[in-house]
């Protein structure tokens, strides 16, 4: 048993749910104090939207765009962007990117994170405007794309 073990608290992991509401919106204050004054924090808001690109009525590609609004300022992710390999090159993932960031960018996303640490896959992601950030992610925020106009 690890020490961290020997010192955890017992407590029951669950998803939120809107009786949470208080008790989120007090820690989240807490976390966010400096940009959290006279915010009531009126929803905490998580949805994902999948994409898919067909060739033939078969699915090529995916696109999976998470947006997590917490009624601060609203980001996205991109957690999952996949193209089959015989159908690399011609142009699937970027539009399966495109649209996973207009949804986001829609949705009211704020700026939009992705995780790579592939060459090729980094030089994807800044031919599409995110830029690196500290540590493995990028950012890409939706006004400076003209994906989103």
């Amino acid at each position: 048993m690890t020490e961290h073990e020997e010192h955890r608290e017992s407590a029951v992991v669950r998803p939120a749910s809107s009786a949470d509401r208080t008790g989120i919106t007090r820690l989240l204050r807490h976390l966010h104090a400096a940009g959290a004054e006279g915010t009531t924090l009126p929803r905490v808001r998580q949805e994902a939207q999948t994409f898919v690109a067909t060739k033939d009525e078969q699915v090529a590609g995916l696109v999976v765009a998470t947006l997590v609004d917490y009624g601060i300022e609203a980001y996205g992710t991109v957690e999952e962007l996949v193209v089959e390999p015989g159908s690399r090159g011609r142009g699937l993932g970027r539009s399966l990117l495109d649209r996973g960031l207009s949804w986001l960018a829609a949705s009211g996303a704020e700026v939009v994170f992705v995780s790579a640490l592939d060459e090729d896959v980094v030089t994807f992601y800044a031919s599409a405007g995110f830029t690196p950030c500290t540590g493995p992610w990028l950012a890409w925020v939706p006004n400076r794309n003209p994906a989103c106009e």
